[in-house]
């Protein structure tokens, strides 16, 4: 049976507040963990993208783990199915799990301010604020092919037919 606990918990990082960390080793594409929380429209800091109005809260119930998702320039996490969380790579128990934000929202709004996107992952590769998908670069959005959410592809990645193919 999946219980979230099994796979994941929160703990202080120490320079950027609580964030996610394996339970257990994970292989590359193995489901790490499901986002959960009620359904809303409205957009915060904390809010996992699922379509362009509508968004998952993490932060209810209060325990819910989902709310510690931090972001990373070099991420070991992506998205599948709009919630499901999987690793890109093998990753080891007590590792720290990231996703690179722009894997899950296409563009940010009021709900964040310039100096909250500012990036304090440490990755070699920071670029220097947390993206979205539509600032990405065609070399990250190749790179992370197969984990970005479905609902970006499906709506923002043009098709042969709309090329005029």
């Amino acid at each position: 049976m999946y219980r979230i606990e099994n796979n994941i918990y929160a703990k202080e990082t120490g320079s950027y507040g609580k964030s996610l960390f394996a339970a257990r080793d994970f292989k590359k594409d193995e489901v790490v963990f499901v986002v959960f929380g009620p359904l809303v429209t409205v957009a915060t800091s904390y809010t996992i993208p699922i379509d362009d109005n509508l968004k998952i809260n993490p932060r209810v119930p209060e325990e819910n783990l989902c709310q510690f998702i931090c972001h990373s320039c070099e991420p070991n996490l992506g998205i599948k199915n709009r919630t499901c969380f999987v690793a890109m790579r093998d990753i080891k128990k007590n590792e720290e799990v990231c996703i690179d934000y722009a894997m899950i929202g296409y563009e940010y709004g009021n709900e964040i301010t310039d100096e909250e996107r500012i990036c304090k992952c440490g990755a070699a590769t920071c670029r220097g604020k947390m993206g979205c998908y539509k600032e990405l670069s065609s070399e990250l959005k190749e790179r992370y092919k197969g984990y970005i959410s479905d609902y970006l592809l499906d709506k923002y990645v043009p098709t042969a037919s709309s090329k005029g193919g």
